[in-house]
């Protein structure tokens, strides 16, 4: 058998609108890793978050590999060790930090198990309902970093208008420096440029030496796109964004509440 990998996004990919796996999507994942087949999940999410998910899977570690912050941090699951990992500078991180407050707008970093803010703000409310992680505040985000970290996360709740917006300021720093990528509507993600999924799953393909025409990844959103065009196959999910459809090989006909990937994770790593 050639062992080949599944890498997928969670939220609106795996996971339901209820932040859950399916039972007939869960039941083709455990017959592809019965078959010694690896699964990545690959997310924006603290990398405390993405392991959570470790409760709903019966899956044996060794067939098991987590990615968070964008390509921030990859972990296998056997041991526990990072064997990939990529950090904004802090000069990066008080540039980021400082032009958000300066427009009033919610940015927050994180550290091994917190996320760093300035303060409890309906954005960050908003974004602690599916992020289970507790929260510290500080009026000196950057100072409060114990390390440099992989990612920040600006938050409005107004949509993409204000995002934009605070992210062509950004641009003419950030351009060779750091990716700014929508996550959905109300996230607008900051990670170096050396980061991302694409990179990460490249990356862990050759440290697990399986070529990339061995591969499957699956998204639904802008932070997607670059596993979706890496991957032998990209997967997008057809409740996605416009520029993950366009960036993958394909697009599901049922959405994430509907088993949409089942068909694909058949065709690819069952027959």
């Amino acid at each position: 058998m050639e062992q080949k990998i599944f890498f997928t996004d969670l939220d609106g990919t795996l996971l339901n609108d209820d932040k859950k796996i399916t039972p007939a999507t869960m039941e083709c994942l455990n017959r592809i890793t019965d078959q010694g087949h690896i699964l990545v999940l690959i997310s924006g999410r603290p990398p405390l978050s993405v392991i959570e998910m470790k409760e709903t899977l019966h899956i044996p570690d060794q067939n098991l590999y987590y990615v968070a912050f964008n390509g921030g941090l990859t972990i296998e699951a056997k041991t526990g060790n990072i064997i990939d990992e990529h950090r904004l500078t802090m000069e990066q991180v008080r540039y980021l930090v400082s032009t958000c407050q300066n427009r009033g707008v919610h940015i927050h970093s994180y550290n091994k198990d917190h996320i760093i803010a300035k303060a409890q703000t309906p954005e960050l409310t908003f974004y602690q309902r599916n992020i289970h992680l507790p929260a510290l505040f500080t009026d000196d985000i950057p100072g409060t970093l114990e390390e440099p970290p992989c990612k920040c996360l600006i938050i409005s709740l107004e949509g993409q208008s204000v995002l934009r917006g605070i992210r062509d300021e950004l641009l003419p720093m950030c351009r060779d420096q750091v990716q700014l990528v929508f996550s959905n509507e109300w996230l607008l993600e900051a990670f170096p440029v050396t980061s991302g999924k694409g990179a990460a799953m490249a990356a862990l393909a050759r440290h697990l030496n399986i070529p990339l025409s061995r591969t499957m990844a699956a998204g639904d959103q802008d932070n997607d796109i670059s596993m979706l065009q890496t991957a032998g196959i990209g997967i997008a999910m057809c409740n996605g964004s416009d520029g993950a459809k366009k960036a993958a090989a394909k697009v599901t006909v049922c959405d994430n509440n509907h088993d949409g990937l089942v068909p694909f994770l058949e065709e690819f790593f069952l027959t």
